[in-house]
């Protein structure tokens, strides 16, 4: 039977240690996560505040119809009880999912890499990501899914290596609970059983354990029926971008930050007199000299992975990528976004730490992750669509004629479909951050294009031709295009615009023309 991989973790003679990771990552979070925490909610963060607003009945409820995350949103109501509904309340689990992410990442890489310093570097790597910096204080369900993956992923490896039946019972319960935080992570579960597979000769588990993961599992796929039912009927939710090119394909995790740590590290070590990327003391004359279990030459000689952990991460970072990007490319679907990549982010953070720590200097490492973290925070902008500046804005301009229309165009790809917009539960959801952020007035919602809608004439024609003024309220990253229509019209029918933007918000207050 092989060695466990749990015994075999090399320490940390120079380069990244364990305080210097826990300081990089807290200054990350201080400096490029939290100030952002009270910012106007997104979007599709005010959708989270509408599922979970009107108590634990109606969350699940608009949760099976609305939003497929029965686990994330459950929690969200519940820790709505204690913290409230502000926007800081809202992104803090997120926060503190990413936290513990990082601390995963780092134990995790460890174990995989035989290596702590590997780990550590992996940490750093998740946190320097653009994933990770806007994910890290939304209030969304990626984050926490992505701490549910990881715990999946360091449980199977203790209960492979220790056998215990409880270890079985906490991977089935993990894996059941995976979909219900966000259904993408199921993209991982071949990574995991390729994983189990490879180390079978070596493991402990006995067959009466996996009986009991296959039992959770066959349970957990019958509670996720209801859910499922609906992501089928709704599955044109997944339609608002265009098919990837396949250049895309080989550049979504080509990370310009650690790619130039990476970079600058190798060009430091040749300076340095080290040979880079060093392997098995390769190039060096006494290599047979070299002790491959002596810790203090741990810099100097970095092993080649174990085929099970080879096999792991490239199942993981692999299947997610190819399989979003076929299914956007010859489908009508269009799934291959950055937040949908989440799920894979771990194994590829692990693989560039392997590539980091292959940097045959402690100083040249150092330098390299310094030289990523600031590249980091140059590259990556949190996307701002302040919808409470807007919303503030039109209640201004509104004042106390709380009869002027005001027009909504959300983005939300369910306002294509004219039952979505006529039905006025529906349209409830649609108008998601009026609910967060109040508008005066009498709300209408627009589809989410005018032109060539079949309901757009019977919607906009009795107020051009009777109203004074009116609004026109559009977020534009999903594809509205509202008040461009609205200008080239209005003014033909006698009115001045006045458009103003707030972040990916865009706001036009249209005044009849004096006569």
């Amino acid at each position: 039977m092989s060695k466990p991989i749990t015994s075999g973790i090399r320490f940390i003679t120079d380069g990244v240690h364990p305080a210097l990771a826990a300081f990089v990552i807290f200054v990350l979070a201080a400096v490029a996560w939290i100030p952002h925490l009270g910012q106007s909610l997104l979007l599709d963060e005010t959708l989270t505040f509408w599922v979970i607003r009107d108590g634990l009945a109606e969350t699940l409820d608009r949760t099976l119809h609305f939003q497929p995350q029965p686990a994330y949103y459950l929690f969200m109501w519940f820790f709505s009880q204690f913290a409230g509904t502000s926007e800081i309340a809202l992104r803090i689990p997120s926060l503190i999912a990413t936290l513990a992410a990082c601390y995963a990442i780092a134990k995790l890489g460890a174990l995989l890499a035989q290596d702590r310093e590997t780990g550590l570097i992996a940490a750093i790597v998740f946190a320097t990501t653009w994933n990770v910096y806007r994910e890290a204080i939304d209030a969304r369900s990626y984050m926490l899914g992505l701490v549910v993956l990881l715990a999946l992923a360091l449980c199977l490896i203790r209960w492979l290596e220790e056998g215990h039946m409880r270890n079985a019972g906490y991977c089935g319960v993990l894996a059941v609970l995976l979909p219900h935080v966000h259904l993408f992570f199921v993209l991982c579960y071949p990574a995991l059983f390729a994983y189990g597979w490879f180390r079978r000769g070596e493991a402990r588990w006995e067959a009466k354990q996996f009986g009991l993961i296959s039992a959770i599992l066959v349970v957990g796929a019958l509670l996720y029926l209801p859910v499922a039912e609906m992501l089928a009927a709704q599955g044109g939710s997944y339609s608002f971008v265009a098919s990837p090119r396949w250049r895309s394909l080989f550049e979504v995790f080509v990370w310009v930050a650690p790619v130039a740590g990476l970079l600058v590290g190798t060009a430091l070590a040749g300076v340095f007199g080290h040979l880079p990327f060093a392997e098995s003391g390769a190039g060096r004359e006494d290599n047979d000299s070299i002790d491959k279990t002596d810790e203090t030459q741990a810099p100097l000689f970095v092993s080649a992975l174990p085929m099970s952990s080879t096999i792991f991460l490239a199942t993981w970072m692999l299947v997610p990528l190819v399989l979003l990007f076929s299914v956007s490319f010859f489908t009508d679907l269009s799934v291959f976004l950055g937040r949908y990549l989440i799920p894979a982010i771990p194994a590829v953070s692990i693989l560039y730490a392997i590539a980091l720590r292959r940097i045959d200097s402690g100083p040249a490492r150092i330098v390299a992750i310094g030289v990523m973290i600031l590249a980091s925070l140059v590259i990556h902008e949190r996307p701002r669509d302040d919808f409470r500046a807007a919303a503030e804005a039109v209640n201004e301009f509104i004042a106390d004629a709380d009869s002027t229309p005001v027009f909504l165009a959300s983005g939300l790809i369910e306002g294509e479909e004219p039952k979505w917009l006529a039905d006025p539960v529906l349209a409830d959801y649609l108008n998601a951050p009026t609910e967060y952020y109040p508008i005066k007035g009498r709300l209408i919602t627009l589809p989410r294009r005018l032109k060539g809608h079949p309901m757009t004439a019977a919607i906009v024609r009795p107020i051009l031709s009777s109203a004074d003024r009116f609004v026109v309220v559009e977020w534009f990253g999903n594809g509205a295009r509202a008040t461009g229509w609205f200008l080239s019209r209005a003014e033909k029918a006698g009115y001045v615009g006045d458009p103003r933007s707030f972040g990916g918000v865009r706001v036009v207050f249209f005044k009849a023309k004096a006569s």
